[in-house]
């Protein structure tokens, strides 16, 4: 009988799906969920929102706003109430919740560090601080962050992530409701630039650790000798990221999930004085370098991408989307950031993005005006995802966004010139100029299935087409345009276009429209 079971277990094994991965091939990141590849469309709870109660009054929220992904918190001081004591009740409900929703998880570990604070670590680690001491800052006072130099207070959030992921890979080893884990929450320390106590002014003052110095191609030497100004800065970031590799090291040991640590943003924010206007330690622009050579055990590194303008937001994107490091937007916001959804997929290859936080855009039982450009947004999206995903890869899909003065986009193609405009457009010496909608809400994908064949989808704009510049053809038209879905990647048509809703391009309403298109010259 035992073997029998034994053999049953082994079969089981054998058909099971593979394990989430992030995967590079041909120069481009893919997260696979289940082997096939998936685009995360998601949206973050709030920070005391992952309790079962209250995220049963948030699914009907997700269900609105078309995701397919939910950010949940898991709290070190729920799961390790009494030290060595580990319960998982509240992990287990939310992940029976989220399957019965039909939802994926990414589960964000708020152990040592949430927002460069120690806030959500256990009372018995707050309350000795001899065993588990506090950074001191350059007046010898403690903040309100535990040490990164401590190795007693790593290896007990080391332990209770690692026994998090055992349990997870007992409980949804095969199911894979989470695909995603985020290791500490915005890591780093308010208060100081980086621990001045008396073990750590020793360790500063000696050597940059070699393996360190080598991998950045740096000259040997003091932290102060090596890095200068952002000596102070540069220590945390070492200490920081020993650290959440050792937490990371731990859990993959259990289960090998892809981890990944998230980023307080340094850019726009003031004076950008570490400890003071971020976190100082985090992998931030000027320590992602180093955070990618002394934190091997995590996949990625994200962005929390709070930045206002389209300009900066977008140079976010590109500091993050390198070649050793996949881009995953896991926390953005702002009076406009679904705009930002379609660059971030399209132009910056994003695994996935994800507002903060979904508690805000519900209200009295329906989305807000923000929430509900982002469900447009997110429907649009599931409705083509596979032919995202593999237009994207080939180089042959593009983003047009809107922008105060910036009322049109012009996208190219190989045989064809896209005209992206946002509001009213009005004639004029040379054809119409647009004149922009009253905000600058407006923003398109297109994409080339084949030659003269093309996904359109978007919302507050109008596509129109032409033969690309130095073609012998003058004109372009459609064929056929149809509105439609193809969520398996076959598209499946519900309505035909033509006559007064093609002869001037076709409009993206606001409410989103998706549309597959035939477009011939002559």
């Amino acid at each position: 009988m035992k073997i029998a079971l034994a053999l049953v277990s082994l079969a089981l094994a054998a058909n099971a799906a593979p394990l989430p991965r992030i995967e590079k091939a041909s120069g481009h990141y893919r997260l696979l969920v289940d082997g096939a590849p998936f685009l995360v469309l998601a949206a973050q709870v709030h920070n005391s929102s992952g309790w079962p109660a209250q995220m049963e009054q948030l699914w009907p929220a997700a269900h609105a706003m078309h995701l397919n992904t939910v950010e949940v918190p898991v709290y070190w001081e729920d799961i390790e109430p009494v030290q060595g004591q580990f319960h998982f009740d509240t992990v287990d409900a939310i992940v029976s919740q989220a399957r019965r929703e039909n939802f994926r998880l990414v589960l964000l570990w708020f152990g040592t560090w949430k927002n460069g604070t120690m806030d959500y670590a256990p009372a018995w680690i707050k309350s000795d601080a001899a065993r588990y001491p506090r950074m001191l800052d350059e007046s010898r006072h403690a903040v309100r962050t535990l040490s990164p130099l401590s190795h007693t207070t790593r290896d007990a959030d080391a332990a209770a992530f690692r026994a998090l992921l055992g349990h997870l890979k007992q409980t949804d080893g095969d199911t894979h409701t989470v695909i995603l884990i985020q290791v500490e929450n915005e890591p780093g320390s308010l208060g100081t630039d980086r621990d001045y106590s008396a073990e750590a002014n020793r360790v500063f003052d000696g050597a940059v650790p070699e393996a360190l110095v080598r991998k950045l191609g740096r000259k040997p030497g003091t932290w102060t000798q090596v890095f200068g100004d952002e000596a102070g800065e540069a220590f945390s970031a070492w200490s920081v990221s020993s650290y959440i590799n050792a937490v990371a090291e731990a859990g993959k040991q259990e289960y090998s999930l892809p981890m990944y640590v998230n980023v307080w943003l340094r850019e726009q924010k003031n004076f950008m004085r570490p400890g003071e206007a971020y976190p100082s330690g985090g992998a931030t622009t000027n320590m992602l370098a180093l955070w990618k050579a002394n934190a091997p055990a995590l996949d990625l590194i994200a962005p929390d991408n709070y930045v206002l303008d389209p300009d900066n937001y977008m140079g976010v994107l590109d500091a993050y989307r390198r070649a050793d490091n996949a881009l995953l937007i896991p926390e953005t916001g702002g009076p406009r950031f679904p705009s930002y959804e379609f660059s971030a997929i399209a132009t910056y290859g994003a695994l996935g993005f994800s507002p903060f936080g979904l508690d805000s855009y519900w209200q009295n039982g329906k989305l807000i005006e923000l929430g509900e450009a982002y469900a447009v947004n997110n429907r649009l999206l599931a409705g083509v995802s596979p032919w995202i995903l593999k237009l994207r890869d080939e180089g042959k899909l593009k983003a047009a966004i809107e922008a105060p003065l910036l009322t049109e986009q012009l996208l190219i193609f190989d045989d064809f010139e896209v005209l992206v405009q946002f509001g009213r457009a009005v004639a004029s010496y040379g054809g119409s100029i647009a004149q922009g909608n009253p905000e600058p809400t407006g923003h398109a994908l297109v994409g080339e299935l084949s030659p003269g064949e093309f996904v359109i989808l978007g919302a507050n704009a109008r596509v129109q087409f032409r033969p690309r510049r130095g073609s012998e053809k003058t004109h372009a038209e459609f064929i056929s345009v149809e509105e439609g879905t193809a969520p398996d990647g076959v598209w499946k048509s519900t309505r035909r276009l033509n006559g007064d809703e093609t002869f001037f391009g076709v409009a993206l309403p606001a409410g989103g429209r998706l549309l597959h298109a035939k477009v011939e010259s002559y």
